[in-house]
Order: C-alpha cells, then sequence, then structure tokens
C-alpha cells in the first residue's frame, strides 16, 4: 500500500517537473521574442527619429526666444517650435493660467483658471503635459509611497509630436506646443452645451494661435489667441459678428524655488491661503492633511538685532503704465504693510521701486513682482494674484492688476446693463476647473467702485464736492484701500469679513480713533466707504490703515521662529493664535459668509461697518432715500441728462438689496466662533442670535420692506429715469429689453430676497433645531414667531380692510407663492412643522380675505388680486390634503 501510493506520488512529481520545465522553456522563448521585439521596436523608433529632420536644419532662419523654455518662431509661416532639454523631462514645474481677454459677455477678462504643478513626459515619439497630482504624498522611505505613485492618477493636459532629432550637443529636442496650449483650456465649448444652451459654439483649433511668446531664465510667458465659431448663433453685444469670437489665455510657466524654506502649519483660527495634502506616512494623526500657510520667504538679516531688515526684501515694481498721479497712492497702499511687519522685527520688509520708462527688463518675468495698470473697457477691475510652490506654500512672484477705468468708474456717467457679465466664469468657477478653489476668489473692485461712485453722488447732491471738496484726496484714499487689500492677498492673506464689527457705530466719524486703529479690523474685509448720516460730523471715508487683525494675521504667518522643523514651531504659534477670542480679532472669511440661508453668522457679511449690522443699514437706508430724494433738484440742471438720474437711482437700489440681504441673516441666525477647547476667554463654537435681535431684524424688514410706503415715488421722478440712448462699444442700448424703467420688478426682486431666505429649506430645519439651543432662562424666537410676524407685515391692509397698491400686491403674491409651495410641493428637506404652519397662515389669511370682500370700498385691482388670492388657497388647501394621503397625481 504504501509502495502504490509512494508510486502514485512520484508520478504527479514526474509531470510536475516536466510541466515545470515546459513552461519554463515557454518562459524562455516569450521572453526572448519579447527582448527580439522590444529591440526591433527600439530599431523603428530610432529609424523613425532619423527620418526626422535635424535640429538645426528644422529651426533655420527662425527667431529664437530663449529662456527657462526656448522657442523658436517664424511669423511670416505661422510656425513655433518648443525646445526641451534632457534635463526638463520628469521635473516639476508651475503653470499658471489666466484669461487676458474674454468676449466681455459671457466670459470674463482677467479671470484666473488657476495654477498647477506639472511636468513634460518623454513616451515615444511624443511629449505629454501631465498635471502632476501632489495632493498625496507620503515620505519616500515609507513602503506607502509606492502605493501612491502607482495607485493615483495624474492628468494629461496635452501632447506633442517629437518633430526634431536631438541636439547634437544639448541633446534636447523640438515639439509643436500647440499641442499643450492651443485646446478649449477654458472649456469654453462645454459650458455653452451645457449651462449656455441657447447658443452652441465649437473650439476652432485650425484659426487658433500663438499671441505672444516671452521667455526669461526662471520662467516662461505664452498667450494663445483661441476661436470658437457657431453655426446656429445667437447676436451677442460685444462681438461684431456672432459667428466668430475669440479668447485670449495666458500660460505662465516657472521653475519652483530651491531655499531653505520652513513650511508653516496653519491654524483654522486666523486666515491664510493654504498649500495642503494628504499625508500618507502615518495613520496615527488626527487628520490626514498636512495643511502650510502661502507666505513669502523672509528672514532677518541680524537675527540678533530687535529689528533688522530682512536678507531678501519683498521689492515690488511699479510698472511704467501706472499714471503718474496715482503713483503715490499705489505706494503707500503697498508700505502699509510694512508697519505690521515692523511690529515683528523686519525693518523695509517690503520695498517698493519705480519701474523706469527705458528699463530693459519686462514685467512678465517672473523674477519681478510688480504692480500694473491695464486696460480692461468698462470694467472696475483689480486682482491681486501669486505664484505659490505646492510643495511648501512658499509664494515667490506676486503681480496686483488694476483696471485703467477703475477711477473713472467712480465718476461714470454712462449706464450699464442690469444683466450680468462673466456667466461663463461663475460656472467655471463652480466646476473647480483646474483644481484647487481654496484660494477663493476676490471681487472687491466691483464694489468698492460702486461703494465710492455712491458716496460721490450722495456728496455732490449735499454741495460737498465743490472746490472745498478735495477730490484728489478722495482718489487716492479710495486707490490705497484697493491695493492695500490686494497686496494683502499676495501676502498670503484670505479675506475676513467680521473684521468690520469692531467699533460701535457712532465711533466710526471719530477721525483720530480711526487714523490710529482704522474703521475696521482688517484691510482685508469689503468695507464701505464710510458715510456719516446727514447733519451729522464726517470721518474718513476709506479704511487707509492697518486693523488689529491684520497685525496679527501678519505675526503668525511672518514671526521668526528658532526652530528646526514645521511641528517645533507650533508652541511659539499657539500663544499667538490662541488670541481668537479677543474682540478686536474677530475672523470670518469666504464660506462663513454665504449668502442665503446657508450663511449663518449675521456678523459675517461683505458691505457692512460697525458692531451692530442693523443699526448701520437703517442708517444705510436713509442715505438712499435722502439720494432719491434730492438727485432730481442737484443733477436736473440745464444741459445736463436724464441719464444720470438713473444711473444714481440704481446706486439707491444696490444699498437697499445690501441692506435687505444681509440684515435678513439675523433672522435664525447664529454666531459662529473658531476658537480651540482651553483658550483664554474661549467661547464654544455656536450662540444662536438672541431673540431680541432677530426681532430687531424682523422689525428692520417690516418698516424698510413690507411697509405700505416703503417704495413711494413720484410719477416725475419715474418719467426721468431714461436710459442710455447713444451707442456703445458693447452695443448696450440693444440689450435693453425695456426702455422705460421697470420700476415694479426692480422693488419686487428687493422684496423677494428676504422671502427666498425665510421659507428656505435650510433656514426652516435651522429654526425648528434652534429652539433647543437657547438656554432655559432665555425667551427663544420660533418658527411660529417668523411665520406671523411675515404674514401679519405683509398683509395687513387685509385685516383693515383698506386698498393695497400695485408695489404690496406683487409682495403678497410672492409671499403667497411661498406658503403655497410649502403646503402643495414643499422642497427636500422642508421640516413638517412648516408646512403645517404654512397651512395655517393660508387658512387665517382664507378667513380674513373672505371678511375684507364683504366689505365696501375696495377698488377694482383690490377686489380682483383678494378673489384669485382666495381661490389660490383653497385649491392649495385641497391639493395639500390629497397630497398627504397620496392622492395627488405623480
Amino acid at each position: 500500500m504504501r509502495k502504490c501510493i509512494f508510486y502514485r506520488f512520484s508520478l504527479v512529481l514526474a509531470f510536475a517537473i516536466l510541466s515545470l520545465a515546459a513552461s519554463a522553456q515557454e518562459k524562455s522563448e516569450e521572453k526572448v521574442k519579447q527582448d527580439t521585439n522590444n529591440v526591433e521596436a527600439k530599431e523603428q523608433v530610432d529609424k523613425s527619429i532619423e527620418k526626422e529632420k535635424l535640429f538645426k536644419e528644422l529651426v533655420e532662419d527662425f527667431e529664437v526666444i530663449e529662456g527657462l523654455f526656448t522657442f523658436y518662431k517664424k511669423e511670416d509661416e505661422g510656425k513655433v517650435f518648443m525646445e526641451i532639454k534632457p534635463d526638463q523631462f520628469d521635473k516639476i514645474f508651475l503653470c499658471s493660467i489666466t484669461r487676458e481677454a474674454g468676449d466681455g459677455y459671457y466670459f470674463d477678462c482677467a479671470a484666473m483658471m488657476g495654477e498647477f504643478p506639472f511636468i513634460f513626459k518623454r513616451v515615444g515619439k511624443k511629449v505629454l503635459f501631465i498635471h502632476k497630482n501632489v495632493r498625496f504624498r507620503a515620505d519616500k522611505d515609507a513602503a506607502i509611497h509606492r502605493a501612491i505613485a502607482r495607485g493615483l492618477p495624474n492628468s494629461i493636459m496635452g501632447s506633442a509630436k517629437i518633430e526634431s532629432q536631438p541636439h547634437p550637443e544639448r541633446g534636447s529636442i523640438l515639439v509643436d506646443p500647440s499641442g499643450f496650449f492651443i485646446q478649449d483650456i477654458g472649456l469654453v465649448s462645454y459650458i455653452f452645451s451645457e449651462h449656455i444652451k441657447k447658443v452652441k459654439y465649437d473650439f476652432d483649433k485650425e484659426n487658433s494661435y500663438f499671441s505672444l511668446l516671452k521667455s526669461f531664465p526662471e520662467n516662461t510667458e505664452i498667450e494663445v489667441a483661441l476661436h470658437f465659431k457657431s453655426s446656429n448663433p445667437k447676436p451677442v453685444p460685444t462681438i461684431p459678428d456672432a459667428r466668430s469670437f475669440q479668447h485670449v489665455y495666458h500660460y505662465s510657466l516657472s521653475t519652483l524655488p530651491e531655499t531653505n524654506y520652513r513650511p508653516r502649519i496653519a491654524d483654522d483660527r486666523v486666515g491664510h491661503f493654504l498649500t495642503m495634502y494628504q499625508d500618507y506616512t502615518s495613520v496615527l494623526s488626527d487628520s490626514p492633511y498636512n495643511r502650510y500657510i502661502n507666505r513669502w520667504h523672509l528672514e532677518k538679516a541680524e537675527p540678533k538685532f530687535k529689528l533688522s531688515p530682512p536678507k531678501q526684501p519683498i521689492v515690488f515694481w511699479l510698472e511704467n503704465t501706472i499714471p503718474v498721479e496715482y503713483r503715490e497712492a499705489v505706494k503707500e497702499g503697498i508700505l502699509l504693510w510694512n508697519k505690521a511687519f515692523e511690529r515683528i522685527g523686519f525693518k523695509d520688509a517690503i520695498v517698493v521701486k519705480q519701474q523706469p520708462d527705458d528699463a530693459d527688463w519686462d514685467p512678465a518675468d517672473v523674477r519681478y513682482n510688480t504692480v500694473r495698470w491695464i486696460v480692461q473697457p468698462g470694467a472696475a477691475y483689480a486682482v491681486g494674484p501669486s505664484r505659490t510652490n505646492p510643495f511648501t506654500g512658499q509664494i515667490y512672484d506676486a503681480d496686483v492688476r488694476v483696471s485703467a477705468d477703475y477711477v473713472r468708474y467712480i465718476f461714470r456717467e454712462h449706464e450699464e446693463l442690469a444683466n450680468p457679465m462673466g456667466i461663463g466664469d461663475s460656472i467655471t468657477a463652480s466646476l473647480g476647473i483646474l483644481g484647487d478653489l481654496s484660494r477663493g476668489s476676490c471681487n472687491y473692485w466691483i464694489g468698492a467702485a460702486e461703494q465710492a461712485a455712491f458716496c460721490w453722488n450722495l456728496l455732490s447732491t449735499r454741495g460737498l464736492t465743490g472746490k472745498e471738496f478735495d477730490a484728489e484726496k478722495y482718489i487716492h484714499d479710495a486707490l490705497v484701500d484697493l491695493i492695500v487689500h490686494e497686496v494683502g492677498h499676495t501676502l498670503g492673506l484670505r479675506h475676513n469679513f467680521k473684521a468690520s464689527t469692531i467699533h460701535p457705530v457712532d465711533r466710526l466719524q471719530d477721525k483720530k480713533m480711526t487714523a490710529e486703529y482704522g474703521l475696521t479690523g482688517s484691510v482685508m474685509d469689503y468695507n464701505p466707504v464710510n458715510i456719516a448720516p446727514e447733519g451729522k460730523k464726517q470721518g474718513q471715508y476709506f479704511h487707509t490703515t492697518l486693523g488689529s487683525y491684520d497685525y496679527w494675521a501678519i505675526e503668525y504667518a511672518y514671526k521668526p521662529i528658532d526652530a528646526d522643523s514645521p511641528e517645533s514651531e507650533i508652541a511659539v504659534l499657539e500663544k499667538i493664535v490662541s488670541r481668537v477670542a479677543d474682540p478686536k480679532l474677530p475672523y470670518g472669511t469666504d464660506e462663513d459668509a454665504f449668502g442665503g440661508a446657508r450663511g449663518i453668522d449675521p456678523t459675517c457679511n461683505r458691505w457692512d461697518l460697525g458692531a451692530d449690522p442693523i443699526a448701520f443699514y437703517s442708517d444705510r437706508i436713509a442715505l438712499a432715500h435722502e439720494l432719491w430724494g434730492k438727485m432730481e433738484k442737484h443733477f436736473e440742471k440745464k444741459g445736463n441728462r436724464y441719464q444720470k438720474l438713473r444711473l444714481v437711482f440704481g446706486q439707491g437700489i444696490i444699498e437697499y438689496r445690501i441692506a435687505v440681504m444681509n440684515v435678513t441673516k439675523f433672522i435664525g441666525g447664529i454666531y459662529h466662533y473658531r476658537d480651540h477647547i482651553g483658550d483664554p476667554n474661549g467661547r464654544i463654537p455656536f450662540e444662536p442670535v438672541p431673540a431680541a435681535k432677530q426681532r430687531e431684524a424682523l422689525e428692520f424688514l417690516k418698516k424698510n420692506v413690507f411697509d405700505p410706503e416703503t417704495f413711494n415715488f413720484s410719477s416725475d421722478l419715474l418719467n426721468k429715469l431714461a436710459p442710455e440712448r447713444f451707442e456703445d462699444f458693447s452695443e448696450s442700448i440693444w440689450e435693453l429689453k425695456r426702455i422705460d424703467y421697470p420700476i415694479h420688478d426692480v422693488i419686487l426682486s428687493i422684496q423677494t430676497r428676504p422671502l427666498d431666505h425665510l421659507y428656505d429649506p435650510i433656514l426652516l430645519s435651522r429654526m425648528l433645531d434652534l429652539e433647543l439651543r437657547y438656554n432655559k432662562v432665555e425667551e427663544p424666537f420660533t418658527m411660529l414667531d417668523m411665520f406671523e410676524g411675515v404674514r401679519e407685515a405683509i398683509w395687513s391692509e387685509v385685516s383693515g380692510p383698506s386698498n393695497i397698491n400695485s408695489f404690496r400686491r406683487a409682495l403678497q403674491r410672492a409671499h403667497l407663492g411661498k406658503l403655497i409651495e410649502l403646503v402643495a410641493e414643499p422642497a427636500k428637506g422642508v421640516p413638517e412643522d412648516a408646512r403645517t404652519l404654512a397651512r395655517a397662515d393660508l387658512i387665517k389669511l382664507k378667513s380674513v380675505i373672505d371678511r375684507a370682500l364683504s366689505s365696501e370700498g375696495l377698488d377694482a385691482y383690490t377686489k380682483a388680486h383678494l378673489d384669485e388670492t382666495r381661490a389660490q388657497i383653497e385649491a392649495a388647501l385641497k391639493a395639500g390634503i390629497e397630497r398627504q394621503l397620496g392622492l395627488s397625481p405623480k
């Protein structure tokens, strides 16, 4: 038996050995075959390369543009070649993309499209332009590093065919760079097809081209003119022939500096732009993210001295395009930041120099930080972008650009369309094209110019802008305010929309106080022009000095710390940032200042001023009414044009909209704090807005939005609001749907803002939750209080009854629509209690409307309006019951 088993085992073993031998033979033969194929493939590639032209022959008679990447250009043939050296393959560079010129209607000019690290990778006969994925990392000596390299993808941005044999000395090759850069990088065709569906435009590569090529030792600047065409166009006022338009995109390719820079760990209690990644080296940390703040590499030249100049200051050059009369204001705005650096030991951390008219260097050179004046017709544009090392957060280049029309905007006479521009840009931003949205976006320039214009016209009606008024000082301070904000971004600081709340409203006109401490806590807020109520002493108009928060944010980012690693700095940094509860250091940024129901903190706003936003906006509403009341007398003079009245009237409307939007946030609002556990005088994260403050906000709306007499304009004024009838380059006169002023539409847009907020499912759910968040001794403001208060204010005439004017009828229809929607077709997320309260409101309204319709004296408009309202309520109540019982058709 044992022999039998042994025999069988031997037989199996023999077969196994034979099989292994056969397999080995097959693998050996396959390997020989594969090696032969590889050799043959290599020989084919080599032969293919041999067929390519010699490097020198290919670019003979071409213009040479030398720099980081060298280009060869032949203008008359429209040919461009790019040289890539052997040591430039697989090396990480940085690419920044800007839309230099859009179409002026759908897509904005000078829009920042993002930046990303990239490599050029050679694959056979092609070179790939690869967006390098640096979001996930691990130490190179950690085993998981290999898994990250294998498992996480990069993105191919473009590819180019190798056109030449290697250079005999440099070993570099030539490619046609159109495959890298001449592409629909902004996804314009996609945005038209998916989001602007009335018209379709296709990218036309054949008629797109390189419009500018510059190269320097550390950066290469490339502009491409991209053509888009349509076979079914729609007239666009900014395009001469709607079948075709061009965009100009700017690619900036730069090296990453190699220095002894030490990254600094970020903290959520103070706001800086971030460089962040997920670190898989260890899984024992609380968070997988490493977050570094973005900042310049500043080191003291003399570390032992309390005050020392830096080894290498941050130098800003004023480009020679800046009008001479504005250069001092720009310089002052930049140098204001030195006050903050001096407090932490740096003397002249920032230096400003003037570019001479005969300068032999180009402002596009990455070695120069510049402030530039650009021409962007019709736009009050300003932006402060910077370039940052995506591994460390080190800022190494910055440029501030200001539109030449910014100052003109303050005094502009032309009428503008109400339609928003830059539709495509908002879509692009929402898609997150080209990656990181953590940098946020800055539109300070839009509101700042509008604020300055509103103030200028109001002062004009007060008779204050004549000979005694220093108009040059006004413009100077407006520019300082703008520049210090944009330069703050180039230093790594984010917005701070809570900073405006540090001073009492009644101290804002105290020039001595504001000159020392500023109008607000930070230049990084969106600060409105400070206008005193009529008859009261006027203080500073603009915020022209650093605030307490600015010093704090610079201290955290730039304070010299004797340490050998980012982690060893934490103890010192903690002492700085733990002051978060200081009432002079409130902080909230873009993601805290959402409009609509998503924004919970009513003190985190754009364009408010003072510790009591409701009081500030009450004054602002009064200023709008003052402007409306005086504008005819002041601007209606012989020789003037009526178009000015329409423009000034619109400025008052803008102030009204901002006030209503921000005050409404108090209802159902929560104060939000970023304190950490154990901070001195630390606060817990959430504090419901007191019921008294919410009621105050509701009273504000009742008085300024819902009151029957709120919008009472004379017929003469409305008949004077003439639109622009001159043609301009944007052909705006052809886009006006109505020549007369659409007063009902404009007022309804103000009235519906609070309704959209208050009946939003998010706000309704939060109000229900808030009833549990109040202390037992504190009286809550409930969802019931809101429903009843709004209903009583909007439908006050019905209980009289009295006639209802046209503005009020429109408001009541809007409110009725909200209630009916809650009852008959509630949106996802609406709490059931909100639906039942809406139903109760409809029942009460029907009851009072029944009584009103049985009375005498109502005009035909009011009767018809109330009768229609009653019919809608009855239908909605029936539909609501059917929905509840599952009887409604689906």
